[in-house]
């Protein structure tokens, strides 16, 4: 199985540059967050939506900017 996580850092960490939104699943499920920082803590990389959440990136299935 491919990792894409490194796929995934990029499209967050692009979009952390301008404070933009991005299309993130997770469980199965698709859900907008805007992306304020991309995080590494303890090993691991997060993503700090601006409502302060915190989704650890190897919980997320796919990532692609957010269309209009």
């Amino acid at each position: 199985m491919a990792d894409f996580r490194c796929g995934i850092l990029d499209v967050l960490e692009a979009a952390a540059l301008h404070g933009e939104q991005v299309d993130v699943r997770l469980d199965g499920r698709w859900c907008r967050v805007r992306v304020l920082d991309v995080a590494s803590e303890g090993g691991e990389d997060w993503l700090v939506g601006d409502g302060g959440e915190r989704i650890a990136v190897q919980l997320i299935e796919m990532a692609c900017p957010a269309a209009g």
